[in-house]
């Protein structure tokens, strides 16, 4: 790899213990998001893939596939919660395999941003979604103002696009997409329910089954993802029923949990006087799961942090914890670990302590604070309680989150415990579907400014291990901006950002366009662009070999060598030159390597210090005839570059 402008890296690090804790610190910041079996795209496609095995087909979806198919393209419509992003997925999953890759147009405008459709930025078979189900109206004119131009592309590179379209501005489609627009009518909800559960093994045969309370909370026509969310429900009472309880029991207790357990807990913690009891209660609902001695430790801080006394009494007249987990309707499972009799009960608990008892917020964070550090507490109980505290805290301050977040990125230990809880927090925030968008844009924002150390680690890893399965694009952004700010000495962004782009020839292609189209405003960041642009082009996969057959990309590339010669110097760039030219020369194609010679030429035309070098160079790597090519097109660039300069000094000046 290249240095970075700025202090040399080679200064012998200070004695002490800083490099050994960061090592350290940086091994644990990864073992919170271990690294996939498979590659980013990999996984993707196998999450598509579950997908699929869970999709009921809707009415008439067969003509939307149809007309993909047919036409390269389809508008997708329907009311809200009928499922238009999840059919649209599934039929761009459901076409013939080429050698294109399945990828999510992301559709929120990030500073400066790339053009909403780039040609260049689409390549043969390529499967994309445009889900613009909520754009606001200029967002949706924007795009389809583009469309009218992109179909073509997508005809030429045999790739496909389907749009989920704004139910409000879905009758402004225009007349040129006459036919491609078909509705995605409501599934049959006990067909998905049953799709979800059989996925599962667990198979309802017909005639059906299902008892009157699910068919009367199924009248509701609650969305498609609330259906999928009561399927989990219903296996979860599955599992918490004794053996031999039926279909109709697990289905009662899924509704129930659903709909009645906020009022039970409304009724329930008013009859607790005892401010033990209520510490308790909260308690087993924060770490519901956890193991019982863990409980016990935890109860005893949080009494302590409200100021709750404790009991005097002699150790042995106290009451014992299975008294006491009674009480609040409790028990010990089989395996020693604490959790309520009633299914979902403490998702109940927690939400009532939140939204009834204000001033109860700030204390419950410092105890999670505590709690996250106790020795004891088991990693699935961590993460446990990351997330339930991030999900109390969207239901009133987003930013609270996020400042969370933060803190704990830099709260060191000799365990690196709160980072690990800033990065499971931010990940989840990420995949889930209800708050990946904000989430996403936050850890935008942060890439772009001057973040904490901790932070920085934490959203690196975030960045290439978890938005990068989804959001690929997106995650290299972030990389991006997170390298280009990067302190020296240290190349962690920059070097997970080349290693995260080296598995797919897309994602090199699209921070080529990056570096090509949106230079920086700032010197040091467009230094910085150039020394990333010889070490992308130095990845194993060789992708000059792909973009040179490109007339956009060769674009891109000549514009790239010509900043690299402009701001770095010839001891950086020469080797790097002498590597593109034997690595072209290697091509058994002709084409190859006289587009890579014209690259350079083209780049160099106004350099003449640098042609020489670079025709120098090319004499002793390539064979007479192809340093001749080179000359040729070197002498054609400089006549290039005189005719340019010769008409600018004869126009007029303004």
């Amino acid at each position: 790899m290249t240095d970075v402008p700025g202090p040399s890296g080679d200064e012998p690090a200070q004695p002490g213990t800083t490099n050994q804790f960061r090592d350290q610190y940086n091994i644990r910041i990864d073992q919170a998001i271990p690294p996939t079996s498979a590659p980013p795209r990999q996984v993707a496609e196998q999450q598509l893939r579950r997908l699929q095995q869970r999709f009921v087909r809707p009415r008439d979806i067969n003509d939307a596939y149809d007309t993909l198919e047919r036409h390269n393209i389809v508008f997708l419509d329907g009311t809200r919660g009928n499922g238009r992003t999840t059919a649209a997925r599934v039929l761009l999953r459901e076409l013939p395999r080429g050698t294109g890759v399945y990828h999510e147009i992301a559709t929120v405008k990030e500073g400066r941003s790339p053009e909403i459709l780039s040609p260049g930025l689409v390549g043969e078979g390529d499967r994309m979604l445009l889900d613009l189900s909520t754009a606001a109206e200029p967002l949706w004119k924007q795009y389809h103002d583009s469309l009218l131009g992109f179909h073509k592309i997508l005809v030429d590179k045999r790739a496909y696009l389907a749009v989920v379209l704004p139910h409000s501005y879905a009758d402004q489609l225009s007349p040129d997409f006459t036919g491609y627009g078909k509705p995605v009518n409501r599934p049959d909800e006990l067909d998905v329910v049953a799709a979800h559960l059989r996925a599962h093994g667990v198979t309802i045969n017909r005639p059906r089954t299902f008892p009157p309370a699910l068919h009367d909370y199924l009248a509701g026509r609650p969305p498609m993802r609330e259906l999928a969310r009561l399927a989990d429900l219903i296996l979860e009472a599955r599992r918490a029923t004794p053996p031999g309880s039926s279909f109709t029991d697990w289905c009662n207790l899924a509704v129930a949990a659903k709909t009645a357990r906020a009022m039970e807990v409304d009724s329930f913690v008013p009859g607790l006087r005892k401010g033990s009891q209520r510490a308790l209660l909260l308690t087993v609902a924060m770490l519901h799961g956890a193991p019982a001695d863990v409980v016990h430790r935890a109860t005893a801080l949080l009494q302590e942090r409200l100021g709750i006394p404790q009991d005097d009494r002699p150790l042995l007249e106290h009451k014992g914890l299975t008294e006491r987990l009674r009480k609040v309707g409790a028990t010990r499972d089989d395996t020693a670990c604490v959790r309520f009799e009633k299914l979902r009960y403490d998702h109940a608990v927690r939400r009532h302590f939140w939204r009834n008892m204000p001033d109860l917020r700030e204390p419950l964070r410092e105890w999670v604070d505590q709690v996250l550090g106790l020795p004891q507490l088991p990693d699935i109980d961590h993460s446990r309680l990351v997330i339930r505290f991030a999900e109390l805290c969207l239901e009133t301050d987003r930013d609270d989150v996020f400042r969370t977040a933060a803190a704990w990125a830099e709260k060191r230990d000799s365990k690196a415990t709160y980072p690990l809880a800033a990065a499971k927090l931010l990940s989840w925030g990420v995949q889930n579907e209800d708050t990946s968008q904000g989430f996403r844009t936050k850890i935008y924002d942060w890439s772009k400014s001057s973040v904490t150390a901790g932070l920085r680690q934490v959203l690196i890893a975030v960045c290439a291990r978890v938005m990068s399965i989804r959001h690929p694009e997106q995650a290299v952004v972030r990389l991006h901006h997170l390298a280009r700010r990067e302190p020296h000495p240290g190349h962690k962004a920059r070097d997970t950002l080349l290693e995260y782009v080296a598995q797919d020839l897309r994602l090199q292609r699209y921070l080529l366009y990056r570096l090509f189209v949106l230079p920086p405003a700032n010197p040091r960041h467009r230094d910085f662009d150039a020394l990333l642009f010889l070490d992308l082009v130095a990845v194993p996969t060789r992708p000059p070999h792909s973009f040179l057959r490109n007339p956009v990309t060769r674009e891109w590339l000549t514009g790239c060598w010509t900043d690299v010669l402009r701001r770095v110097g010839s001891a950086i760039w020469l080797p790097c030159v002498r590597q593109w030219i034997t690595s072209a020369s290697g091509s058994d194609d002709p084409t190859l390597i006289r587009h890579a010679l014209n690259v350079l030429a083209d780049a160099a035309a106004d350099h003449y210090s640098a042609l020489r070098q670079i025709y120098a160079t090319a004499r002793t790597s390539l064979s007479a005839e192809a340093a001749g090519l080179l000359l040729s097109r070197i002498h054609e660039a400089q006549r290039a570059g005189l005719s340019r300069r010769s008409k600018s000094q004869e126009d007029p000046q303004p």
